[in-house]
C-alpha cells in the first residue's frame, strides 16, 4: 500500500496492492489517505496477514485498530 496524487498537492489515495501470490495485482483504490477509510477496508476485507507500508501515521493506525494481528512492514 501506498498513497498518491489524484491532483499534486491537493487531492491523495491510497492504493493498495497485492504482493503475495498475484504479486503486482491492484487490490482496490482508496479515494483518500486517512487512518478511518483505510481501517473500515480492513474490517470489510478480514484475513490480511502481512501489509507492507511506509511511515505514514494514518496507516500505522489503521492496522493497529483493525487489523492488530497482521504483521506490518515498512
Amino acid at each position: 500500500m501506498d498513497e498518491f496524487a489524484f491532483r499534486k498537492g491537493c487531492t491523495y489515495g491510497t492504493v493498495l496492492v497485492d504482493v503475495g501470490v498475484e504479486a503486482g495485482r491492484v487490490v482496490d483504490v482508496l479515494p483518500d489517505r486517512t487512518s478511518e477509510t483505510f481501517a473500515a477496508w480492513l474490517k470489510d476485507h478480514p484475513g490480511a496477514e502481512i501489509i507492507c507500508r511506509d511511515r505514514a501515521t494514518a496507516y500505522t493506525k489503521a492496522v493497529r485498530e483493525a487489523a492488530p494481528n497482521a504483521r506490518s512492514r515498512r
